[in-house]
C-alpha cells in the first residue's frame, strides 16, 4: 500500500511541475511579445508651436498607438490622439510650457485579443519664451517714466517690474496683454505714473503665456532705468510787442525752481540756451535782437534741484513764433488776419463804421519827380488797417531810402466800396500807386488807369525794382490774376 501511495504523490508533483513549466512560458512569450511593441523614440523635433514625435517597434503588426500629454512627469496625463503611423505632430504646443509625452502600442494578442504595451516617456519637451528686449526708459510728463518693448510673437502677453535699486527686489506693477489684433505688433510701451520727482527707478520685463491656467514665462529682458523729472513749460502765448523781439509766456511748474529757454532757428535744429530763471513764478521771457519775418523755435524747462544738481524737466515740444512786429513775405495766413483783425475768427468788416474805427492815417514820405524831371521830397497822408501801421511806416522809410528813389505821385490805400465788395481796399490793404501809369487790363482791355509803360514813363513800375522788392518783403504782392493785371495794385491779402 505504501508504494502505491508514493507512486500517487510523485504523478502529482509531475503534473504540477508541469503546469509550472507552461504558465511560466507562456508568461516568459506575452513578455517578449509585449517588448516587441514597445515604441522606441527615434526624433523630437520641436519648434515655437509644434513639436514632432518619431518612433519604432520591432513588430510592425500593430494596430495603433496612443499618445498621451502632461505637464509634469508624475503629472495628469490626457489623450492627444491615437495615430495608426508611428509619428504624430502636437500643433497645440506653446512655447515656455514644460511638455511630458508617453507612447503606448495597441495590438492584437495570440488570441486576437486587443492588448497594449507599456509605455515610452518623452521627458520635458520644452522650447523657451523668447526674451522680450527692453528697449528705453524715458522720463515723461505727469512725473512718469515710459518704457518701450519690442513684443515677441510666441507669447501672450508681459509682466513689468519695478525697483529702486538695480540689484533690489523687483514688483511687478503691471500686466499688458496681447491681443488678436496686435499678437505681432512691436514695440508695447507702458507709463509708470505719479512717481517721486528726482528718484532713479529700474525696471525688467518678461513675458509669458498662459496653459492650463497656469502661467509660464520667459526669462527677465535686461534692466533699464530712468530718473523722474518735473514737466516741461507749456508756451502758452506770445507776442512781437517791439521790433526785433519775442516774447514768451508759459504755465507755472508748481513743483519747480525755475526755468531754462532754449531756442533754434530750426525746429530740428541745434537749441542754445538763451536763459535760466530761478524761481518758478517768472512766467515770461523777451528774445531780443531777432529778426523780422523769421522763425524760431522755443523749448522752455522746467527745473529742479535735487542733491544740489540742477534737474531738467522731461523734453518740451517745441513752440514756432516768427518775430512779426512788422509785417512779412510769406507770413501765414492765420497771423495776417490776427495782425489785421485781433482773432482768427474775423475776416471782415460789416460796414464802413466798423471799417473806419480800425483804420489809422500814417505820414509816409517819397521821393517825386518836378516838371523838369528833378527829384524832390513829398509827404502823403495815407489811411491804413491800424494792425498795418507800424510795418507801413516802416516799409515807406525803407523804400525812400533806395538808391532808386523811385517817384510816386499819387497814392491810396483804405477806401470803401460799398458793403458787397470784397476789394482789400474796404479793410485797409492794399495800395494803389500812380494810378494813371499803371493800369489794370484783362484779356487786354483796360479797365482803369491809361497804360504801363516802364522804360518810357518813369511813374509806371517795373516788374523788378527796389520798390516791388521792398513791397514784397513786407507782404504785399502785385495784383497779378491770371488774365487779369493790375500793375497799380499791391495788396497783404493777395486780392
Amino acid at each position: 500500500m505504501k508504494k502505491k501511495q508514493y507512486s500517487l504523490v510523485g504523478l502529482f508533483i509531475v503534473a504540477l511541475l508541469f503546469n509550472i513549466a507552461f504558465i511560466f512560458n507562456v508568461n516568459v512569450f506575452a513578455d517578449t511579445l509585449s517588448s516587441n511593441y514597445q515604441p522606441v523614440i527615434d526624433n523630437v523635433n520641436k519648434t515655437a508651436d509644434s513639436v514632432e514625435l518619431r518612433w519604432h517597434v520591432s513588430d510592425d503588426d500593430y494596430y495603433y498607438f496612443n499618445i498621451y500629454r502632461a505637464t509634469s512627469k508624475d503629472g495628469d496625463y490626457q489623450l492627444l490622439s491615437q495615430s495608426y503611423f508611428p509619428y504624430y505632430t502636437d500643433y497645440n504646443f506653446s512655447a515656455g510650457v514644460h511638455y511630458f509625452y508617453k507612447i503606448e502600442t495597441v495590438y492584437f494578442d495570440e488570441n486576437d485579443d486587443l492588448q497594449t504595451s507599456e509605455a515610452i516617456f518623452v521627458e520635458d519637451v520644452f522650447t523657451p519664451l523668447a526674451v522680450p528686449t527692453l528697449k528705453t526708459a524715458t522720463a515723461v510728463k505727469s512725473h512718469g517714466i515710459a518704457l518701450s518693448w519690442n513684443g515677441t510673437n510666441d507669447s501672450q502677453g508681459y509682466e513689468v517690474y519695478r525697483s529702486t535699486t538695480s540689484n533690489g527686489s523687483y514688483s511687478l506693477i503691471k500686466t499688458v496683454k496681447t491681443t488678436s489684433f496686435d499678437y505681432y505688433m512691436a514695440p508695447y510701451s507702458y507709463t509708470n505714473k505719479k512717481l517721486t520727482v528726482g528718484k532713479t527707478y529700474y525696471y525688467k520685463i518678461r513675458a509669458y503665456v498662459t496653459y492650463d491656467n497656469v502661467k509660464y514665462y520667459s526669462n527677465f529682458s535686461t534692466v533699464k532705468y530712468a530718473q523722474v523729472r518735473t514737466d516741461s513749460a507749456k508756451i502758452t502765448t506770445t507776442y512781437s510787442k517791439k521790433p526785433k523781439t519775442n516774447t514768451l509766456y508759459w504755465k507755472k511748474i508748481s513743483d519747480g525752481n525755475g526755468y531754462v529757454i532754449y531756442y533754434s532757428t530750426k525746429y530740428n535744429g541745434k537749441y542754445k540756451k538763451l536763459a535760466t530763471l530761478k524761481g518758478n513764478n517768472k512766467l515770461h521771457y523777451t528774445h531780443k535782437k531777432v529778426k523780422n519775418g523769421k522763425a524760431y523755435y522755443y523749448k522752455v524747462y522746467s527745473y529742479k534741484t535735487v542733491s544740489g544738481k540742477m534737474l531738467l524737466s522731461v523734453e518740451p515740444g517745441y513752440y514756432e513764433k516768427y518775430c512779426n512786429y512788422y509785417s512779412f513775405e510769406n507770413e501765414p495766413y492765420d497771423s495776417r488776419i490776427q495782425r489785421l483783425f485781433g482773432n482768427s475768427k474775423t475776416a471782415w468788416y460789416k460796414t464802413s463804421k466798423i471799417a473806419n474805427k480800425n483804420m489809422k492815417t500814417v505820414r509816409i514820405k517819397v521821393w517825386d519827380r518836378t516838371t523838369g524831371g528833378k527829384k524832390y521830397t513829398r509827404h502823403f497822408y495815407v489811411t491804413v488797417n491800424k494792425g498795418l501801421a507800424p510795418s507801413v511806416k516802416k516799409m515807406f522809410k525803407e523804400i525812400y531810402k533806395t538808391k532808386e528813389r523811385f517817384p510816386i505821385h499819387d497814392i491810396g490805400c483804405y477806401n470803401w466800396r460799398g458793403n458787397g465788395s470784397a476789394s482789400e481796399h474796404c479793410i485797409g490793404t492794399a495800395f494803389d500807386i500812380n494810378s494813371n501809369e499803371n493800369y489794370m487790363i484783362d484779356n487786354g482791355q483796360i479797365l482803369a488807369g491809361s497804360f504801363w509803360k516802364p522804360k518810357k514813363s518813369k511813374y509806371s513800375i517795373p516788374l523788378k525794382c527796389p520798390l516791388v522788392k521792398i513791397l514784397n518783403k513786407y507782404g504785399f504782392e502785385r495784383g497779378f490774376w491770371g488774365n487779369r493785371k493790375d500793375y497799380m495794385h499791391f495788396s497783404y491779402l493777395g486780392t
